[in-house]
């Protein structure tokens, strides 16, 4: 009796098992170029990078049979090293893709970020890739996407689908030359077309997107600037049925909040997993068999992070010469500072980091105006050589320069929505720097004088606009030449939008990318120093408790 108990029992758990099964879904996005565990703007360590998460990545392979390896997007932009292989030593292998390749990706979705780069370079990308690249809503003219889809993948039977989708609010902050030919589709028509073609033909469907899940977070600039959402991972979960997973990205958030807590809209798991390298995103699924192949009974998300995970050392054997090119270029002397400048007080008072910036992008483009934001109050630059690295901590995007024409009238609207960066504490009686509108969004000009009256109303706060090539007033109805960077040209952060100018005229761009403009200002100074011209000043009300003065 006891025997043949013994083998119902094994037949039931031989059956059990064929009929249950476990899927792990592993996502890591916004890598931004990190792989070793090194920052390249301070030249130090650092807790971050793809060798750290492979060393998860294999932790799961190594416990359980049907594992997946996804990224979201913003891959090949971020860090010296990703610049320097893909515009100066471009004729390597991405270095980006040759450790993706051997980590055993299964898909990407390509990021704002990866377009950035210039057509010729994404797509050397992408044809070295071992994976698919994804990307269901940049489209041709004639509807048909530049990038694959989706894709459909296999483990132990079970048919995974996963479709790609991109924010297509691209055209907000890219000039159109480098995707040429195509436009990015609304996330949800996108979604709910291509739901249809994936859906019926797999067992789990994943979105794999690069977008954010608040759909709020830029919804004035895009409608402004006609665009679809920026962030509709949310909406898609919401109104589009068929994603049992959705991977969001672009946003560098953690989501769900808490370690171990699985986030659903309706039945979509919602996951985010952060951003350059120090986290990994997993979902785990179970899986009943059924007469229709295989069904999800029960999931769950978590997010790991890598800060006390050892990197992996194949990663760092496969990466060590582009780290030590790497190296080399950032530590090359391109000249001296004499005094200390930093960012702590850079946006609130005329200081040599902007001041530094604008006056570069006025000698590249011969522009009177320029206009320039504080892209880091951590930046600290102290007595002695100044290096390639140092120009990467000032200015930490790959903007080119363009000129623009603006009316006086559109300069000051453009400098009252770039004030409402800050705003008055009344009971306080003291400045506060808004924590919903991003530091790197507070522009600041060089070529004109003017005023912030903090204590005013937002619209009504700049004041005495003067041109100090003249001494005179800024005309309201004159033209003047702007210089400012692509991003903003493009419409990035609103403030063209803000102004009144949707579509503005450019009237010139360069060819260098605005950290090589700088790198050169700088060679050509030698030297930087703490000096400053006050052209503008914040004014606080009367009896502020608050004292702004040159720092």
């Amino acid at each position: 009796m006891y025997r043949i108990l013994g083998i119902i029992l094994l037949i039931w758990a031989v059956v059990s098992a064929q009929e249950r099964q476990e899927l792990i879904l592993l996502h890591t996005t916004d890598v931004h170029g990190q792989i070793y565990p090194y920052d390249y703007f301070s030249d130090q360590a650092d807790k971050k990078g793809l060798a750290k998460v492979y060393t998860l990545v294999k932790r799961y392979r190594q416990d359980h049979a049907n594992v997946l390896l996804l990224d979201g997007g913003d891959l090949i932009q971020g860090t010296p090293l990703v610049y320097y292989f893909n515009h100066i030593e471009n004729h390597l292998p991405n270095p980006m893709i040759l450790v993706m390749n051997y980590m055993r990706y299964d898909a990407f979705t390509v990021g704002n970020h990866d377009i950035e780069q210039g057509y010729l370079t994404y797509v050397k990308a992408r044809d070295e890739a071992a994976f698919p690249w994804l990307s269901a809503n940049g489209l041709y003219p004639d509807k048909e996407p530049f990038f694959e889809p989706f894709t459909i993948t296999e483990r132990n039977g079970i048919r995974i689908g996963i479709i790609g989708l991109t924010t297509p609010a691209i055209p907000m902050w890219l000039d159109s030359t480098l995707y040429p030919g195509l436009h990015w589709q609304d996330m949800v028509i996108s979604a709910n077309h291509w739901v249809t073609v994936v859906r019926p033909q797999v067992d789990v469907l994943v979105g794999l997107f690069h977008a954010g899940m608040n759909p709020e977070y830029s919804r004035d600039q895009t409608d402004l600037l006609g665009l679809p959402n920026e962030n509709a991972s949310r909406l898609i979960a919401e109104h589009v049925p068929g994603f049992d997973v959705i991977f969001c990205g672009h946003a560098h958030r953690i989501y769900p909040y808490k370690a171990d807590d699985p986030q659903y809209v309706g039945n979509t798991l919602l996951v985010m997993s952060g951003s350059y390298a120090r986290n990994l995103g997993s979902v785990t699924l179970e899986l009943q068999s059924s007469q229709t192949g295989w069904e999800i009974v029960r999931g769950s998300s978590i997010i790991h992070h890598t800060d006390t995970v050892q990197a992996a050392p194949e990663i760092l054997a496969i990466a060590e010469v582009y780290h030590r090119k790497t190296l080399a270029y950032i530590r090359q002397e391109i000249g001296e500072v004499r005094d200390t400048i930093s960012g702590k007080w850079s946006r609130l008072v005329d200081n040599p980091l902007v001041e530094t910036i604008n006056r570069a992008q006025m000698q590249a483009t011969g522009a009177g105006i320029s206009m320039a934001a504080s892209f880091s109050d951590r930046f600290l630059l102290v007595p002695g050589k100044i290096h390639v690295k140092d120009v990467y901590g000032m200015y930490r995007y790959e903007n080119f320069i363009y000129t623009i024409e603006l009316t006086g009238k559109q300069i000051k609207d453009y400098l009252e929505y770039s004030a409402r960066y800050f705003s008055w504490d009344n009971e306080k009686k003291s400045i506060v720097e808004s924590d919903q509108i991003a530091g790197y969004n507070y522009d600041m000009a060089e070529g004109i004088g003017y005023e912030v009256h903090i204590g005013e109303p937002a619209g009504k706060r700049i004041q005495k606009l003067t041109d100090l090539s003249t001494g005179k007033p800024l005309l309201a109805d004159s033209l003047y030449t702007v210089a400012l960077n692509s991003y903003r040209a493009s419409g990035g952060g609103g403030h063209l939008a803000g102004a009144g100018v949707t579509r503005p005229a450019i009237t010139w761009k360069s060819s260098e990318e605005m950290r090589n403009i700088l790198i050169e200002y700088i060679k050509n100074h030698n030297t930087l120093d703490n000096q400053v011209d006050q052209n503008w000043r914040l004014v606080l009300p009367e009896h502020a408790t608050d004292q702004v003065e040159p720092r």
